[in-house]
């Protein structure tokens, strides 16, 4: 549907796709690009904060954190509160969107989740106005709810997604959340994951260069075996079990090199955790900017 043309007096018309997001988030925006490279749309992107454009602090990474693979000069957006940098929470809203919104006329609009209020307005307006919505989340049925809340959940997304057109699925798991609150298989669309492929086909053509600086780097042997996660360090992402896997392996006599990447408030217990290990070796990079990830992979 994303490449279909409107007809309109025998005139082939560009698709017009308006998109509502909560900020520039660093994987998303290289595919708004390519988006907007597409002859056979026309996209704009509405952000409902700065955060990410501008150094902030992430209360997860426990660091001050930018991102440079942003470009949002690359494709047609607006900032709807201005200036302000607000926390992407269930309380960000922005009452312009709506008058935004008409102005762009869209046929499509493109939304992520129902947990803020500017998802939910961008949802209401697409109603009122009879354009249809596309739906992107991560949710999953992975994580146990209280059953009270499951209940009151249930009729809650039940209604909310009988009013969406499709829904940009991200893997099983995604659609599987989705199939339990009743969204029928041809509404759904399996998309992806975004990253910046320019920078990684770009680091592949250098990849043995990389390889081997980052290894002598750390002083890794050519022939060793080295394993990666990037992420948060945080309770709930669970690298400790990576580690504790290293240990039942050296009792195998099977050693390998961890790097985890990312930082956060499970840093210096992963590091004691790290110490007992006799042979393998578990590195912590700490927060490695989205252009040098590459080199590490």
């Amino acid at each position: 549907f994303l490449f279909k043309y409107k007809i309109n007096s025998d005139i082939l018309m560009k698709l017009r796709i308006s998109i509502v997001v909560s900020h520039p988030i660093q994987h998303f925006c290289p595919q708004y690009v390519s988006f907007a490279s597409n002859p056979q749309i026309e996209v704009k992107v509405f952000f409902g904060s700065k955060l990410g454009l501008v150094r902030y602090t992430d209360p997860n990474f426990k660091t001050e954190v930018s991102w440079g693979n942003l470009n949002i000069s690359a494709f047609a957006h607006e900032f709807l509160n201005g200036d302000a940098v607000l926390l992407p929470d269930e309380a960000l809203d922005a009452p312009s969107l709506n008058e935004a919104l008409d102005i762009y006329s869209p046929d499509l609009l493109i939304t992520y989740g129902y947990f803020q209020k500017l998802q939910r307005r961008a949802s209401r307006w697409a109603q009122n106005n009879k354009i249809p919505v596309a739906y992107i989340s991560d949710s999953e049925l992975r994580h146990k709810r209280e059953f009270w809340k499951e209940i009151i959940k249930s009729v809650f997304l039940r209604i909310y997604f009988s009013r969406i057109s499709y829904f940009l699925t991200v893997g099983n798991a995604n659609e599987e959340f989705y199939t339990s609150y009743g969204v029928h298989n041809h509404k759904m669309l399996r998309m992806h994951f975004p990253i910046d492929l320019k920078s990684y086909e770009d680091a592949w053509q250098e990849r043995d260069i990389l390889r081997r600086n980052t290894r002598i780097h750390y002083n890794i042997p050519d022939n060793a075996i080295v394993l990666a996660v990037v992420g948060k360090l945080v309770s709930w992402k669970s690298q400790d079990h990576i580690i504790e896997a290293l240990k039942l392996l050296e009792k195998e006599d099977e050693f390998f090199h961890l790097f985890l990447i990312g930082s956060g408030e499970m840093m210096e217990a992963f590091k004691n955790m790290a110490a007992s290990l006799s042979k393998s070796r578990v590195y912590f990079p700490g927060f490695v900017n989205i252009e040098d990830l590459p080199a590490y992979y």
